[in-house]
């Protein structure tokens, strides 16, 4: 009875157990569930903005460079942190192979083709050619076709790779691969149209001045003796510029480029005439052989250059497009073909009157430039015909001392106090268009 008694009474208690362990397994249960969303809310909090977790994911880096030439082939390496993909076109006259990449940073330590050419490739340039496309431009030495190009995952201490591997073929055999790789959407921006300029109604009496920071992206332009890319310096002296102008009240300012970006030669011009500009200044630091060269001088377009230094300077700047990759036979010939005719003698006559007022400038604030300072040449750059414009070479890279002064923006001050002060003098003597 007693047993019966208590089985009954522990047959009725164990249910009751099972029942409370079950309440508790679940209150358990749910407290680590609360915990560990807790948790994650905390780690989200504190490591999520560190990390960079939720955010937009970086783009891949490039870390490394490598070259290599072999008796049969050159071999291009390039090591990332992250996957990518590729496409790549060949392009003729000159000889250039071209490979597009999505958005990449580039991080290199050194570039090993800056100095000299190893194997079938002279030089290789690289950049942001536009949003969402980067670039880097193999010059070829000859003609040379692609054997194998391809990716390779991490392995080791290696990250993920670019693999291309290239070897001399003939001509015809790289017309023919040009002709094969050409990309169905070509990858350069459209055609830039330049219709005539009209200046916007303005009642503030503000004028509207463009600047053009030469080079950007996968252009780099001059190097300088310590490795300096003129792209750089142009952008920073173009930004330092507007913010002067800006800050007399009297001006407008349209900057061609405010991040570092490929622009076509004729896209700059575009810009400018299609914001109305009354000015348009370009801003560039070359890069010569005579290293002991220095100082800023200033050129206005003209169809015959002032001398030989200024024709090849206007050559070497007119290959822009050419450096970045473009097949310029997609494009229209409209810009090229503007030189001067009777619809730009008046501009251009103001062209060289900014000109001498840039070179005044110079020597008021005490800036050290040319014996010739005021020099003539071609440049595309400058041949909007309704538009006055200079293109002002604010010293040269291959100079140490020039370089070291165009880093710092305390150097490039007196350069800009020059360029504001003619700015000043030349629109004190323009009647402001309504």
């Amino acid at each position: 009875m007693n047993a019966m008694l208590f089985r009954t009474k522990a047959s009725r208690q164990l249910p009751r157990q099972h029942a409370a362990k079950a309440r508790n397994s679940a209150l358990l249960a749910g407290a680590r569930v609360v915990l560990g969303v807790a948790f994650l809310a905390l780690v989200a909090t504190v490591f999520m903005p560190i990390l960079g977790i939720g955010e937009a994911l970086a783009n891949p880096k490039v870390t490394t460079a490598r070259v290599g030439d072999h008796p049969t082939h050159t071999r291009l390496v390039l090591e990332m942190d992250g996957p990518f993909t590729f496409s790549y076109f060949t392009l003729v006259d000159p000889e250039r192979l071209v490979v597009d990449f999505p958005e990449l940073d580039f991080d290199l330590a050194r570039n090993p083709l800056a100095r000299e050419a190893i194997g079938a490739i002279g030089a290789m340039r690289y950049g942001l050619f536009k949003p969402g496309n980067s670039r880097i431009v193999l010059d070829l030495i000859g003609p040379s076709k692609v054997v194998k190009a391809f990716t390779m995952p991490p392995v080791d201490s290696y990250g993920y790779r670019f693999v291309l591997d290239l070897a001399r073929t003939s001509q015809e055999d790289f017309i023919e691969q040009a002709r094969l790789t050409k990309p169905k959407q070509p990858t350069p921006a459209p055609v830039i149209e330049t219709p005539a300029a009209t200046v916007p109604q303005r009642s503030d009496g503000k004028r509207v001045i463009a600047i053009d920071a030469g080079h950007g992206g996968v252009d780099p332009g001059a190097v300088g003796a310590g490795g300096t890319y003129e792209k750089s310096i142009t952008l920073a002296a173009a930004l330092q510029l507007a913010d002067r102008l800006r800050e007399t009240g009297r001006y407008h300012v349209v900057l061609t480029r405010d991040s570092d970006i490929f622009l076509p030669l004729r896209k700059r011009v575009a810009l400018a005439r299609n914001a109305g500009a009354e000015l348009f200044l370009s801003l560039h630091a070359d890069s010569i052989g005579n290293t002991k060269v220095r100082g800023s001088h200033v050129y206005s377009l003209s169809k015959t250059a002032s001398d030989a230094e200024a024709a090849a300077l206007a050559a070497k700047e007119n290959k822009a497009d050419v450096i970045a990759g473009l097949n310029l036979a997609e494009y229209s010939s409209d810009v090229h073909t503007i030189l001067l005719d009777l619809s730009q003698r008046e501009t251009n006559n103001t062209s060289i009157e900014m000109a001498d007022r840039l070179v005044a400038g110079f020597r008021k604030n005490g800036v050290q430039s040319l014996n010739r300072p005021h020099r003539q040449a071609g440049f595309a750059v400058l041949k909007a015909p309704d538009v006055p414009s200079v293109l002002i070479e604010l010293g040269f890279l291959s100079n140490k001392e020039d370089e070291a002064m165009l880093l710092k923006a305390k150097g490039r001050a007196p350069i800009i106090a020059a360029i504001v002060s003619a700015v000043d003098k030349h629109f004190a003597t323009q009647t402001v268009q309504n």
